[in-house]
């Protein structure tokens, strides 16, 4: 099936404009990118809790921070979300440890006042199943003049600081072990119940609750770099083997560029990089290949049958013969994305949103980037050849 007819459009011919456009609008990205201090990560990277409410009316967001800030979490992010009367709620982690240590540092304040304590360290433990210890977290102390250990854990105890166990490291140092209180998945629920006592007269619905440590965020973070990282490295091996070496270089080239537009736009726009976003970039590297290694299929193909033509002119017809497929290919995924960003709904909008973005920038790449890097390869080979005779 062909879209149109025969075509004879000069795309090589476009190389140098086509890569100004792209050098353009590859900076004013990463402009944006250095003034926002690097991408906007949700907290499925940073950690952090995460509410989604629904309000039967809709209330000012000033006023609904102050109720999060009088719930005991500053600097929340709250926005609308879908509709005037629903909003998204993004408080930062919270360290369990540093408020267990607080605790902990009031009450020795308070058993032992002369003892001048500080805390000299804090770790979380992790389980360890062959010794029977569950996770915990250790904290140690510091002070001068310090009572035995029984009279310090025995005051600590009826103060109410959940210790499991307590070592004197030193004479002046003294280590606690406090079991894990699960303060950063309750917060949640504290979010919840906060709000909810700030408007007893409003009808309200939780739609959605997310909790993320920073410790799995950290992890997620780099999982999403590695796959990324990982799946280029495939590419430039498998592209070598079925083709060249340059052509392996163009595709990869053309996938980086896409990725750092898209990644610009989200930066420019002020959207979040999250899980989602980062599985739609995965999907925009497999769209774009495919349609980059059709183009490559039919520029070998006119290699064995078209010597007599120049190199660049081979690139013209072989883009041209593949215009069809290409445009047909891109209008049905545009048209199948333009449904899901406009009536998908909130939760995938961003994902819609990526996948809009990388099919137009995709189909622009495997013309107008890796394409013309092929033209530049042999030219620079041609000149190279020119020099030594």
């Amino acid at each position: 099936m062909r879209f149109f007819g025969k075509t004879d459009i000069k795309f090589v011919g476009f190389r140098n404009k086509a890569f100004i456009i792209s050098l353009v609008v590859i900076v004013a990205g990463l402009v944006s990118l250095v003034i926002h201090g690097g991408p906007d990560l949700s907290i499925d990277f940073e950690g952090g809790t995460l509410v989604q409410i629904l309000f039967d009316k809709a209330v000012s967001i000033n006023e609904l921070r102050n109720v999060v800030e009088k719930a005991g979490y500053k600097n929340a992010n709250i926005q609308e979300f879908g509709q005037p009367n629903e909003y998204l709620i993004k408080v930062e982690e919270i360290s369990e440890s540093k408020i267990v240590s607080d605790k902990l540092l009031e009450a020795l304040n308070a058993v032992a006042p002369e003892s001048n304590w500080k805390i000299v360290s804090i770790k979380k433990m992790p389980n360890d199943l062959n010794e029977g210890i569950e996770a915990n977290n250790l904290i140690v102390v510091e002070g001068t003049n310090i009572p035995s250990l029984e009279i310090l854990e025995g005051g600590i105890k009826k103060i109410g600081v959940g210790i499991t166990a307590a070592t004197k490291e030193t004479a002046t140092r003294v280590a606690f072990n406090l079991s894990f209180q699960g303060i950063e998945s309750k917060a949640a629920d504290k979010l919840k119940r906060g709000i909810s006592k700030s408007f007893p007269e409003r009808e309200i619905t939780i739609r959605r609750t997310e909790t993320v440590g920073p410790k799995i965020g950290e992890e997620l973070k780099s999982r999403a770099w590695a796959a990324i990282v990982i799946s280029l490295f495939g590419i430039l091996i498998y592209i070598s083997w079925r083709f060249e070496f340059r052509f392996a270089v163009g595709a990869i080239m053309a996938l980086i560029h896409d990725i750092l537009i898209t990644l610009g736009i989200f930066s420019i726009t002020g959207k979040e990089l999250s899980l989602v976003v980062i599985a739609a970039f995965l999907t925009i590297v497999g769209y774009s290949l495919n349609d980059t290694i059709v183009v490559f299929d039919r520029i070998r193909e006119n290699f064995s049958m078209r010597r007599r033509e120049s190199y660049e002119k081979m690139i013209d017809i072989s883009i041209n013969e593949s215009l069809s497929r290409t445009i047909i290919t891109s209008l049905t995924t545009l048209i199948v994305v333009l449904f899901l960003f406009f009536s998908g709904g909130e939760v995938i909008h961003d994902f819609a949103f990526a996948l809009l973005i990388g099919v137009v920038v995709g189909t622009y790449s495997s013309i107008f980037v890796a394409s013309p890097i092929l033209v530049e390869w042999q030219n620079r080979i041609t000149k190279a050849r020119r020099s030594k005779v």
